[in-house]
């Protein structure tokens, strides 16, 4: 029998397993496909074959003005709009099975420009397992206020719907999904030759490459200039109330209003594929669990 791989697993859901990971270190979901970009407001549901946000509609649209009113924003002001956090330098994250380790020096001596790199860094996956990795070079965050995610809260239509409330966008994005033959892998973002601009402009910029040393597993990569991917979003959903006879809850309000919705489909094998669920045919008669 031959190795296994992403590849030669047809039952394997790769894009679903790295959405998993991601969220269990982040409580943010990861985008598959940071060129399509995920829009802040945007309202759906997570589509349980692929992982993609099925998108049903946008809070910005002139459509939604109405609900808007009804929950008390003046969509005509800049109340309910997105805002812009400052941009970081570089944004790092990895599953529970992957160690960040020392790049060993030595063995990326042959690698131009390295030393300078921007954002880089090595990392061993645990034999055995699955892991993940998502990198940002100089990422911005784009959200909506605690405030404003409380008047919306109020609205029917988004409590049956998943919000996305933070999106962050960057120039360059790298992702790693690895098999499980506890590989160790190096990732950089390198800087190349300066480009001159056409003679009138006194601008000069640096374009950038990603390199790596992966040998399995899945990886991408983009670069560009401008803030144009989106490999990273927060969702949310608003909290169905307790049914409780004593003990209440504190108030909850703004942001607490909501919380993040669990992935929807049952947690992935190793390998990614469907855990098999075996259901008990006798009478359970344990309470439904609160949410």
């Amino acid at each position: 029998m031959g190795l296994w791989s992403w590849k030669t697993q047809p039952n394997s859901h790769a894009q679903r397993k790295f959405i998993e990971l991601i969220l269990d270190r982040t409580g943010k979901y990861a985008n598959w496909d940071p060129p399509s970009e995920i829009q802040i407001g945007s309202y759906g549901r997570i589509d349980k074959d692929t992982g993609n946000l099925n998108v049903e509609g946008n809070i910005y649209s002139d459509n939604f003005k109405q609900f808007l009113i009804e929950a008390g924003i003046n969509p005509e002001s800049d109340e309910h709009h997105a805002k812009d956090c400052p941009d970081e330098s570089e944004f790092k994250t990895w599953s529970k099975n992957v160690k960040c380790i020392d790049m060993n020096a030595d063995a990326q001596a042959g690698v131009p420009g390295i030393a300078a790199a921007s954002i880089k860094g090595s990392w061993q996956v645990k034999k055995g397992t699955t892991g993940a990795v998502l990198l940002m070079n100089n990422p911005r965050m784009k959200h909506i206020t605690p405030d404003v995610l409380g008047k919306l809260a109020s609205i029917k239509l988004l409590q049956s719907m998943h919000l996305v409330t933070k999106v962050f966008y960057c120039p360059a994005f790298s992702l790693y999904l690895s098999d499980t033959s506890g590989e160790k892998i190096s990732m950089a973002l390198l800087a190349s030759a300066p480009v001159v601009e056409p003679v009138g402009s006194l601008e000069v910029n640096a374009s950038f490459k990603w390199w790596s040393n992966t040998q399995t597993g899945l990886a991408r990569h983009g670069c560009k200039k401008e803030h144009v991917f989106t490999p990273l979003y927060e969702l949310l959903h608003v909290r169905q109330p307790r049914n409780r006879r004593s003990s209440p809850s504190p108030e909850r309000t703004g942001e607490q209003l909501w919380t993040v919705p669990p992935v929807p489909w049952a947690p992935l094998g190793e390998d990614g594929t469907e855990v098999p669920i075996y259901i008990n045919d006798g009478t359970d008669s344990s309470e439904p669990e609160e949410e």
